[in-house]
């Protein structure tokens, strides 16, 4: 078998949209492998690759039932398995995730990668069927279903997240952008069995496939075992988009969208910036961390410690969008006392900031982005969203444009930043 190096990943290309990689790292005690299967996010779609998800996570061919995937799991050495789906920037990916001991805690002779390997490729390529083999058990897909459309319902419940939700939807109207991962639950009444197993299929044989090993392994065995286990149909694979770049408006879009709450919630967006991959994205995560990202941040010091007029605030920078989103919760009375301090604070962050912001945030960013790379998980996670949004650059090479970005980089950022929507619920 042929290795590339991919990042700082192992890799081996099986075929034209398939890439298969591992991580070879000491400091985990638990060797993880991931398949994420992504496609382009769709109305519809995405409602039925998240049953499925919930679906194949219940049972397989050979293990037709949660308990004796359950069971499975134990005999290797308390393996944990799961299927979800989750997205970046405007593809959703259908993932099946498998965490076991590393070998050295084993007896020796274990054959725990094998093993542990063959479950997650089973529960994602033989779903258990229906007697005559032409669809999902429907006991399960019913099962899930009424699940599924109990926690669509339940997100209504969490306020901080229905109105980033719902202004995520005003926002993005009529584009991908506005589609849940999890999908709607006006979808799920016409989702059948038969339709999930097509479903199923086409994932298999159209999606692109990222499929990683990290941990304490050696690459070649893992990704020559990967490669036996993950046999894939051959063929031509969807096309991915890239970012959709959030435009500036000519007017800033007010909405209003009542409802009986404690809080009201007040969500502030600013498009124009650079998106993940290009120059300015370090600047951006400064733009970001100074306004609302951290504990140190303009939001926080002002609108909720000095004045307190919110019970949280903070902003969050949308990588794929170019947009930095500030989201608060306050006390009805207040709120436009809180509308007008959020818009002069940002106002007043175009015209400067000081030495010891920048140089507080600095600290913060570079800490944060070495914590993250700690994580088997966020290294897959990162390389997904490179790979989607179509470039490669290494955690050395992201810390190091963080260091290098000077303040005034984030000035001629901020510049750019212009006010697009504002949304309040409540």
């Amino acid at each position: 078998m042929k290795l590339t190096r991919y990042r700082e990943f192992q890799s081996h290309r099986p075929q034209p949209g398939v890439r298969l990689l591992a991580y070879e790292s000491e400091r985990f005690k638990t060797i993880r492998a991931r398949v994420y299967l992504l496609e382009p996010i769709q109305p519809r779609v995405a409602t039925e690759n998240s049953l499925l998800a919930r679906v194949l996570r219940n049972a397989s061919a050979d293990h037709p039932s949660r308990r004796e995937l359950a069971r499975a799991c134990e005999e290797l050495y308390g393996a944990t398995l799961g299927v979800g789906v989750t997205r970046f920037a405007d593809v959703q990916a259908v993932t099946a995730t498998v965490e076991f001991p590393a070998e050295r805690y084993l007896p020796k002779g274990s054959k725990e990668l094998e093993g542990a390997l063959s479950l997650l490729v089973e529960v994602l390529t033989r779903p258990a069927l229906s007697p005559d083999g032409s669809a999902l058990r429907a006991d399960q897909v019913e099962q899930e279903r009424y699940q599924l459309e109990n926690e669509l319902r339940a997100m209504q419940d969490d306020k901080p997240s229905w109105a980033a939700l719902r202004a995520t939807q005003r926002t993005y109207a009529g584009t991908p952008g506005a589609i849940h991962e999890l999908g709607s639950i006006e979808d799920l009444p016409a989702i059948t069995p038969e339709g999930l197993l097509t479903r199923q299929r086409s994932l298999i044989g159209n999606a692109q496939v990222l499929a990683f090993v990290t941990g304490p392994v050696t690459p070649l065995h893992a990704l020559a075992t990967l490669s036996r286990k993950l046999t894939l149909p051959r063929g031509r694979r969807v096309a991915l988009p890239g970012a959709l770049r959030l435009a500036n408006r000519k007017a800033v879009r007010r909405d209003v969208e009542k409802a009986e709450t404690e809080q009201t919630h007040l969500l502030f967006t600013w498009s124009g910036g650079a998106v993940y991959g290009e120059p300015g994205f370090a600047p951006m995560l400064y733009a970001d961390a100074l306004l609302g990202g951290y504990g140190m941040s303009r939001l926080f010091k002002v609108v909720r410690e000095e004045h307190g007029l919110a019970y949280a605030v903070h902003s969050q920078y949308h990588r794929a969008r170019g947009s930095i989103v500030a989201q608060a919760a306050v006390d009805p009375g207040r709120a436009e006392l809180a509308i007008k301090l959020i818009r002069s604070e940002f106002k007043r962050l175009q015209k400067g900031f000081s030495e010891q912001e920048f140089a507080a945030v600095r600290e913060s960013l570079i800490e944060a982005r070495r914590s993250a790379w700690d994580s088997q998980g966020a290294r897959a996670g990162d390389l997904v969203f490179q790979h989607v949004l179509g470039f490669k650059q290494t955690p050395e090479q992201q810390l190091r444009d963080i260091r290098n970005v000077k303040p005034a980089q984030v000035k001629a950022m901020l510049k750019k930043l212009r006010p697009h929507s504002e949304y309040r619920l409540g």
